[in-house]
């Protein structure tokens, strides 16, 4: 038996044989935090940004280059936002402005 299989065996691992069916692990379905909408250029640095949509179903980006946050409350901001978006595949549509 070499380091590794002691160093499993003791720390208690599980093996198929004892461990218990879980019927709340038989589907894990996994979701994105925050749903995207697309991408679209940072106002401040021009580096491409994901638009996420807050709670409220307002878009947002977040910029990791520059730091930028910015939310897009207003109408007119949405619309601008709308005609700058590369939508992903498989993307649902911008919320309607109001």
């Amino acid at each position: 038996m070499n380091e590794t299989e002691k160093q499993s065996k003791a720390a208690g691992s599980v093996t198929q044989e004892n461990a218990e069916p879980d019927s709340s692990e038989s589907k894990v379905e996994l979701k994105p935090a925050m749903p995207e909408l697309g991408s679209t250029p940072c106002p401040i640095c021009k580096r491409r940004v994901t638009v996420f949509v807050t709670k409220t179903k307002r878009p947002f980006i977040n910029c990791g280059l520059c730091g930028a946050r910015i939310f897009y409350n207003g109408s007119g901001a949405i619309r601008r936002l709308q005609r700058q978006l590369k939508k992903p595949k498989g993307s649902s549509l911008l919320p309607g402005p109001g």
